[in-house]
């Protein structure tokens, strides 16, 4: 194709207040983005137990070996700690490598529930900026070419830089909407590494109490 031709569509696009409209797919981006960081922290907030208290009374109920009523009390969890635990309890007759093969189960199905939304997040705060940048672009090429067809080309310094900084709101727009975008992610990213540590400690609580389970070649001797 020939670049005279990229270069006068690219002139066209501009020109047709493409500019502007990636200005407004920013601010949609921005609203959905905060909706989701919305969601998301009552979604954590509301779904979450008090892990100290658990493990603590699970200590207790596990050295009177008392498996039903650890389950018992179990059951109304909401957190991604205590849900782990309760796929491993439901697998106590399996013996020590089924406890563990059922908690990490159960992390990868709770990693998915409490992860929702996160990757929309981190691809904002990714590409933002760059949207943003394109937006710039556009609007620079359009003011440009409106600059260099106006009579005699007699442009003064004022209306240049006037037309510049007003195309820049793009970019600056990116930027407002990549930042709070890539700090929640980061903040829930690290929260959800937080949870899953958790979850391996109580996993670890029920394990100490358990003893491995004859397996089938040395029940035979």
């Amino acid at each position: 194709m020939n670049l005279h031709l990229i270069t006068d569509l690219v002139v066209r696009l501009s020109r047709t207040g493409a500019g502007a409209w990636v200005m407004w797919f920013m601010v949609l981006l921005s609203i959905v983005s905060v909706a989701v960081m919305i969601e998301r922290l009552i979604f954590f907030t509301t779904h979450k137990d008090n892990v100290r208290g658990v493990a603590a009374e699970l200590n207790t109920l596990l050295l009177a070996g008392d498996y039903a009523a650890a389950k018992k009390l179990l059951e109304n969890a909401k957190g991604f700690e205590t849900r782990v635990l309760l796929a491993a309890l439901d697998g106590a007759h399996l013996g020590k490598n089924g406890v563990q093969e059922l908690a990490l189960s159960a992390q990868k199905m709770e990693r998915l529930r409490f992860e929702r939304g996160l990757a929309f997040l981190g691809t904002v705060g990714n590409n933002a900026p760059f949207v943003g940048l394109f937006g710039t672009v556009l609007e620079i090429v359009a003011a440009l070419f409106e600059l260099g067809t106006q009579s005699g080309g007699n442009v003064g310094a004022g209306a240049v830089m006037s037309t510049l900084s007003a195309a820049l709101a793009a970019t600056a727009v990116g930027l407002v909407v990549a930042i709070p975008a890539v700090a929640v992610f980061n903040y829930f990213t690290r929260r959800l590494k937080t949870l899953q540590t958790g979850a391996e400690a109580l996993v670890h609580v029920l394990l100490a109490h358990m003893k491995d389970l004859p397996t089938a070649s040395s029940s035979k001797h």
